[in-house]
């Protein structure tokens, strides 16, 4: 059987606060060259790129599936994860739903002195395996606690600007939602439940999986901004704070959940195919 347990969601989740939907505005949306330059310019390229690192490591939103298949999950995972169709994934739902006024307005802030300084530190911090980045971040913490810094205030301000917790939590369940049901619909894991079950039991988990998103994304946001000036995350957060960029985020954040549960999905379905000897 396997354990449906809460997950240890990092950055990608965490700090975005992942919505669902968005509206379709394909007749106003950027052109593809345009589209690509703004994910390199953002970094968002490199968030989505870094979903492959995430799901390799494991365990998390596949349960135990990854300790159960050992060296096979991850390489399936790098496989489904593969970072080129991921990011053509990407530039098709945002020429169906991203503005062309949105794409102007990140654009601008991102290629900014400050912006291109912040994509540089997200990148790396991206891309740093999260036993590195998650030890380096508690002594982080806990000196901002010791001292009473008001950063700590700005990372849970930040958080919310683009997205926030509750967005986060639906998030995670509704990604497992997906997963569990492709799994079982390939015959994929020894498990059958219902939908309605299965979300209820999922929903179970809700507040320990706030708890655990509310404590990665502030130790996220202590690694990442380490070294960044009181100064210049306040003027990040203001940034993030305006209506125009919490748009950009929300047309951002829905296509990442999507690329997401659709490669977990593809995932989950695979995995009838890998050791059938073993019970997970």
């Amino acid at each position: 059987m396997m354990n449906l347990r809460p997950n240890f969601f990092t950055r990608s989740v965490a700090m975005a606060g992942l919505v669902l939907l968005v509206t379709s505005v394909a007749s106003f949306a950027a052109d593809r060259a345009k589209l690509r330059a703004f994910l390199e310019i953002t970094g968002f390229d490199v968030a989505i790129e870094s979903l492959q690192q995430g799901a390799m490591a494991g365990p998390g939103l596949a349960g135990d599936a990854p300790n159960d298949f050992g060296s096979e999950w991850v390489r399936l995972a790098e496989e489904v994860f593969a970072p080129d169709e991921m990011i053509e994934r990407t530039l098709d739902m945002m020429e169906a739903v991203m503005p062309e006024d949105l794409v102007d307005h990140g654009a601008a802030f991102y290629a900014s002195d400050l912006g291109q300084h912040l994509v540089e530190i997200e990148n790396e911090a991206h891309m740093t395996p999260d036993e590195v980045k998650y030890g380096a971040a508690e002594d982080i913490v806990t000196a901002l606690v010791e001292e009473d810094s008001p950063r700590l205030d700005l990372y849970r301000d930040m958080g919310d600007a683009i997205g926030g917790v509750d967005q986060s939590v639906r998030s995670v369940i509704e990604i497992q939602l997906r997963y569990f049901l492709a799994a079982m619909a390939a015959g994929s894991i020894d498990f059958e439940m219902s939908e309605e079950d299965l979300r209820g039991m999922l929903e179970e988990q809700a507040e320990e999986i706030r708890q655990n998103v509310q404590v990665y994304a502030v130790l996220g946001s202590a690694y990442a901004y380490r070294d960044l000036s009181d100064e210049d995350l306040v003027l990040y957060v203001e940034a993030l704070e305006n209506p125009k960029m919490q748009a950009v985020y929300e047309v951002l954040n829905a296509i990442q959940f999507e690329v997401m549960a659709e490669r977990y999905e593809r995932l989950a379905a695979a995995l009838a195919d890998l050791a059938p000897q073993q019970d997970i």
